[in-house]
């Protein structure tokens, strides 16, 4: 999968101001606090980093959006979370096209890839994701396996992503099934915390 692809798959809107809206932040602890449309606690993992929360309102043509994010990061892998709604009119924000998955005893819409990216794509590309990771000096070349899931409102205006990659070494060609139920293990685990907290 090339960078144009994954910029596709994990792309997140551009910061563009501070806004009057806060739908992440941390408390004391390190843990995620969700407010607006999604209300919940994330615990924050063993050992991780915190990374933002970032808030913004984009625009595009006559709809305008708000969004926070903010990720858990270690050396080799990290976790996104993002929460985004639109004053487009209902139904806007929808998950149905994408496959179903299981995790932790729930179904949940999701996409998955391995995606090979090199230094060279890195330094060239000025996608608003790839420069968040940076910023928290994450190992993702040459290769980062990658989980997304999305839940969306009843009405379609507000959405929720968790993003998970994990740094793949040897490459996307180096994948192994021994890597992927690790990969997987993980992201369950965190999960279940979640679930767990709520």
């Amino acid at each position: 999968m090339t960078m144009t692809a994954a910029a596709a798959l994990i792309s997140v809107c551009a910061s563009t101001a501070l806004a009057d809206h806060a739908y992440i932040e941390f408390d004391d602890g390190g843990n995620m606090l969700l407010t607006g449309p999604f209300e919940a606690t994330i615990p924050k993992p063993s050992g991780a980093r915190t990374g933002g929360p970032e808030h913004s309102t984009p625009s595009f043509l006559d709809e305008d959006l708000k969004a926070s994010k903010a990720g858990y990061f270690g050396d080799d892998q990290f976790v996104m979370v993002q929460i985004e709604t639109t004053n487009a009119p209902s139904g806007t924000l929808s998950n149905q096209n994408l496959p179903v998955i299981e995790l932790a005893g729930e179904e949940f819409r999701a996409r998955r890839a391995c995606i090979d990216i090199s230094q060279d794509e890195l330094n060239m590309d000025n996608d608003p994701l790839f420069e968040f990771i940076e910023d928290q000096n994450v190992q993702i070349v040459p290769a980062v396996q990658a989980v997304q899931l999305f839940v969306t409102t009843e009405d379609g205006t507000g959405e929720g992503i968790i993003l998970y990659l994990r740094n793949v070494p040897g490459g996307c060609d180096a994948l192994t099934p021994e890597f992927e139920a690790q990969f997987d293990a993980a992201f369950e685990g965190f999960i279940e915390s979640i679930r767990s907290a709520n």
